[in-house]
């Protein structure tokens, strides 16, 4: 008899790009939904066992109320179910599980994702969840299947049938599938979560990737964003992919994140070639100190304004990362960062605050460490700037970046009304605790 396992990715009223940030997760602003590609190829590597079935509930792309989805793993007979959980959005699966055992207390629940990785001393004792996964889902799977360690290059095409691809779609409405050609990061950047996560560089070979973007391709997808932490670490590689890729008439649209160090113009023009739209980098900060403190020397200025130069010059669109908080920064420091960001000039530049995951200094973390709803932590410390003057200095610099970079009516509409509508309606997710109920009545009320 076969063994049947249910996936579920919850939604809770704010899109989460659950895979992003180490699987830690991000909180969107915006409508767009990213898939959990994770999620999806543990699926397809049990979808593809005779011994095994499976069933996806992406209930984020299905805008799925948490009671709604309640009912529907209630009525879903399997002998395991896994729940997808994100930093954001821990306290209220945790809630979800202890309901979905309150109605059948024999079922077997699982939870996976980064975030429960350094409670799950706390979720073994505190909650009745079955089994903590403290790795990546996909290569967890691939173990229970077959019986052996794997790695990304063992796995499948994901098969994204499994669950409603098309709903995974960009502003504009185009399908956008996610993709890895490698995973890991061998940098050491004390503040990066994917090491913590992912503990070996590994890279999927060049004939699985070109089998994914047609599979991709023939669902109609317009745009995949590689998932790669360091997209261009090995530039041959990176060229004889592009090289197949033309050769093959590949003919999707994607992005990639990677260091400006590791770009030349010979690269660039083959990823442009290849279908490379945009190119996403992190610079974290412009203070000297921080960066040699967190051990993040990306180049230097005046070497990432030519390569960021370079990219836009070959019609391509640039993105900057910039953490905005560090325990050291000051306003000066902040003030820095900012003319840092203008001096390097990406098309595109984001402010995130500071996320500090490291909870080696506290005995037996909670999810209190994590703010629901927020990319943020509760495990601070001691930090000169208080919370709200680094937030006050983010909302600034997103606002003028707009400004300066588009037009007003840019900043208007996305940094003034859109974070407006997301704070509202995050304070008042946050209003319910975790009340599954009365987050499902502000879901439907939109």
């Amino acid at each position: 008899m076969s063994e049947s396992f249910l996936l579920v990715r919850p939604y809770y009223g704010v899109n989460v790009h659950s895979d992003a940030h180490g699987e830690f997760g991000t909180v969107l602003t915006g409508n767009e939904v990213y898939p959990d590609l994770p999620l999806i190829s543990a699926a397809t590597v049990l979808a593809g066992s005779e011994d095994h079935e499976v069933t996806v509930i992406d209930a984020e792309s299905d805008k799925l109320p948490p009671d709604e989805l309640l009912a529907k793993i209630i009525g879903t007979p399997v002998d395991k179910i896994i729940i997808k959980t994100s930093a954001a959005t821990i306290k209220c699966d945790i809630e979800l599980i202890r309901k979905i055992k309150e109605s059948s207390p024999s079922r077997y629940i699982m939870i996976a994702g980064q975030a429960a990785k350094p409670v799950s001393i706390w979720l073994a004792s505190h909650t009745d969840i079955d089994e903590i996964i403290d790795e990546p889902l996909d290569l967890y799977i691939y173990r229970y299947v077959n019986g052996r360690e794997g790695t990304i290059d063992d796995l499948p095409t994901p098969d994204y049938t499994l669950a409603d691809y098309r709903k995974y779609i960009t502003e504009e409405g185009d399908i956008r599938l996610s993709v890895q050609a490698s995973r890991g990061c061998m940098m050491g950047c004390k503040y990066c979560p994917y090491t913590q996560f992912y503990k070996a560089y590994e890279t999927r070979s060049i004939d699985k990737v070109i089998e994914d973007l047609k599979t991709f391709e023939s669902l109609g997808a317009k745009i995949v964003q590689f998932r790669d932490q360091f997209f261009t670490y090995d530039k041959k590689r990176v060229q004889d992919l592009c090289k197949r890729m033309i050769k093959e008439g590949i003919n999707i649209k994607w992005t990639c994140e990677t260091r400006l160090d590791s770009i030349d113009e010979e690269t660039a023009e083959l990823m442009k070639k290849a279908g490379l739209f945009m190119v996403l980098f992190g610079v974290e900060t412009g203070d000297k100190d921080i960066i040699k403190e967190y051990n993040s020397n990306k180049g230097d200025l005046t070497f990432q304004k030519d390569t960021v130069r370079m990219l836009k010059d070959k019609g391509l669109l640039t993105m900057g990362f910039y953490i905005i908080g560090f325990p050291e920064d000051t306003w000066d420091s902040l003030q820095n960062t900012y003319q840092y960001a203008k001096d390097i000039d990406s098309n595109i530049a984001v402010f995130n605050e500071y996320m500090n995951f490291d909870t080696s200094g506290i005995e037996d973390p909670s999810p209190d460490i994590y703010c629901s709803f927020s990319n943020t932590t509760n495990t601070y410390g001691t930090s000169i700037l208080t919370r709200d003057e680094i937030r006050y200095a983010i909302g600034v610099f997103r606002e003028n970046y707009t400004l300066e970079h588009d037009c007003l009516k840019k900043a208007y509409e996305f940094d003034h009304v859109l974070m407006a509508k997301y704070q509202a309606k995050v304070s008042e997710l946050l209003s319910c605790g975790n009340d599954l109920g009365e987050i499902s009545r502000i879901i439907r009320e939109g």
